[in-house]
């Protein structure tokens, strides 16, 4: 319904994302509305994951928003160059990291699929494309009897038939885009629309697993989870999702690799890393020795949570198995907070810790 320009603020000389109706599209009130709601909804939402909204405006009656310009590809273009399950791992965990804080506010994407994740060339993934997007209040001059929004491999079985959505959609969308990640396949193949409808509906696609024996059973389990054809039997949120992929681990990220035409590329996008830091003398450098007082952990969480929501306590939770000490591990969930500012803020907040475990 729009078109997308990159343009450059001649004041600011920041590059941006300027996005404009179609020519035409003013003309449907459905199109202009959907558009002014997609505005609406960015505007109240700010998280590191999630494309933001700069400003919008009207020029000469034609409805203008300005975002953020992100760099790199998307995650169907990087799929075609090939992905390590790591990498694949590390994406959708950001991408739930989103939508959490997006079912969080009442706000349902309606339209999760790879073209609509990118990926930046340090391996941060920002979710773009609002436009489908749906508050806890519909819109009653946005929903029209018999119409079937969204990308039809993509889409969720309580879509097609009509019903009311909630935050489960997307998990189950979100849960296709794994498939495919992991297994170079979609789990509902077709020939024709009819097809593809009646496959969402009705088939139970193969396990990953038994499509490349080298997934791990674990994983597999939870993404056939996350395509139940009932959303009563899939995870009830992205942060339940999120803990379900924590004991997945990946020894090497060179062991596995989904079989693509083109060859593997790493050097341009790299997974995200975590800087590690040389282990205090006297404490145990193998992070799965280093024992947390959980109360620590607790009020680490408690003060994260003002700033990335509830996902904060599964955050920090992955932190604590991968870190040295914990002022490694402040460091790593700091990272998660989208301002500098912020970060600086949060890390004052949580010193006290690094005080009484002697680290500072």
């Amino acid at each position: 319904m729009g078109e997308v320009y990159k343009v450059r603020h001649l004041i600011s000389q920041r590059t941006e994302a300027m996005k404009v109706l179609l020519s035409g599209s003013g003309d449907r009130p459905e199109i202009a509305d959907r558009f002014l709601r997609e505005i609406r909804v960015l505007a109240n939402l700010s998280h590191p994951n999630i494309a933001a909204l700069h400003t919008a405006f009207r020029h000469d009656d034609q409805l203008i928003m300005v975002m953020e310009f992100v760099e790199g590809m998307n995650l169907s273009e990087r799929m075609n160059r090939g992905l390590t399950l790591e990498y694949s791992l590390n994406y959708i965990r950001q991408v739930l990291s989103a939508l959490d804080y997006a079912h969080s506010r009442g706000v349902i994407h309606r339209d999760i699929k790879p073209s609509n994740v990118m990926i930046t060339s340090a391996g941060q993934v920002k979710l773009l494309d609002f436009g489908l997007a749906l508050m806890s209040t519909p819109d009653p001059r946005l929903t029209s009897a018999g119409s079937l929004l969204g990308s039809i491999h993509y889409i969720s079985p309580e879509q097609i038939r009509g019903e009311s959505l909630d935050a489960r959609s997307d998990l189950y969308a979100l849960g296709v885009t794994l498939y495919e990640l992991i297994t170079g396949r979609l789990p509902i193949q077709g020939n024709s629309f009819p097809e593809i409808i009646n496959g969402h509906l009705q088939t139970v696609p193969q396990p990953p697993s038994a499509i490349n024996a080298s997934i791990p059973e674990g994983l597999s389990a939870v993404v056939m989870r996350a395509l139940g054809k009932d959303r009563t039997e899939r995870f009830q949120s992205a942060a339940e999702f999120h803990c379900a992929l924590e004991p997945v681990r990946v020894e090497s990220a060179m062991d596995w690799a989904v079989t693509t035409e083109k060859t593997f590329v790493t050097a341009a996008y790299p997974s995200p890393q975590p800087v590690t830091q040389k282990p205090v003398s006297g404490r145990p450098s193998d992070p799965s020795q280093r024992h947390y007082d959980n109360a620590v952990l607790d009020d680490i969480s408690k003060q994260l949570a003002h700033y990335i929501g509830p996902i904060a306590k599964v955050v920090v939770k992955r932190a604590s198995s991968s870190s040295n000490n914990l002022r490694e591990l402040c460091d790593k969930v700091a990272a998660e907070i989208d301002s500098e500012t912020r970060r600086k803020n949060f890390l004052v907040t949580v010193r006290k810790h690094l005080h009484t475990s002697g680290e500072i």
